[in-house]
């Protein structure tokens, strides 16, 4: 279950028009959470679709970002990832700037990034 903080982040990246993000969204609406990492500076957070699912899954490899996190305590807040693989949403990486993730999440303000783009890797 992605928390009220991944939701967040996750509708905003996606917030954008076209195909790439209409396709991202609905595999997004069909993604369970497989596993959960905490790495002390972030988090990993790594998604499966059923196989079976009704999405089309050729979305080039692909890097969303440009969206971040303001929370008490952290003096220069959390970035996001969201790395589409073989077509797929698979993980979305938080993270901070050398500080230590906060205990609570609960409480955040999103914000946009404007030096993070959209990076596609067309090499593989």
């Amino acid at each position: 279950m992605l928390t009220p903080l991944e939701k967040a982040v996750l509708a905003k990246m996606l917030d954008k028009p076209g195909e790439l993000f209409a396709i991202a969204r609905q595999q997004l609406a069909q993604t369970t959470v497989a596993k959960r990492e905490f790495s002390g500076v972030g988090f990993f957070t790594e998604f499966v679709i059923p196989a079976d699912a009704q999405v089309r899954r050729n979305l080039p490899k692909t890097r969303i970002g440009a969206v971040g996190a303001e929370f008490s305590g952290l003096q220069h807040g959390a970035g996001f990832v969201l790395f589409i693989e073989n077509g797929v949403i698979s993980m979305l990486e938080g993270y901070t700037y050398d500080e230590p993730w906060p205990e609570n999440t609960d409480v955040f303000r999103l914000i946009t990034l404007h030096d993070l783009t959209i990076r596609r890797n067309r090499h593989e």
